[in-house]
């Protein structure tokens, strides 16, 4: 029995092996394990590594991080400007805070005077 080593007829992708007699289809007497470090497939009558995705450059990642950075400048200036809006809100509010204040304050002299005319008028 011979060992045989399987590979996709369309990939050529290492599909794994088998011991046969008859060599069936698709398949080498060439152990991928002796060329191959990773991600063997078989083309032209040996095996190859096929080559890992290409990883972004550095050109790529670069605009990616421009890209971030500008979308986070814009967050940034929404954020400010609804903190604008949000702080002439709190003046406002404030605002309308001292009003009640001193009508409640001009109430209780209003009233502090009606008592005091009460008492003094028994």
């Amino acid at each position: 029995m011979t060992r045989y080593y399987l590979y996709d007829k369309q990939t050529g992708a290492y599909i794994g092996c088998v011991e046969a007699t008859i060599q069936p289809e698709n398949s080498t007497t060439i152990d991928p394990a002796l060329t191959c470090h990773f991600n063997p497939y078989f083309v032209n009558g040996r095996w190859l590594d096929k080559p890992l995705e290409a990883k972004p450059s550095i050109k790529q990642l670069l605009m990616q991080q421009s890209q971030q950075i500008t979308l986070l400048q814009t967050m940034v200036m929404q954020q400010d400007q609804d903190n604008v809006k949000l702080q002439k809100a709190n003046a406002e509010q404030v605002s309308q805070i001292k009003q009640l204040q001193q009508m409640f304050m001009v109430a209780d002299q209003q009233q502090a005077i009606e008592k005091s005319k009460e008492v003094t008028a028994q």
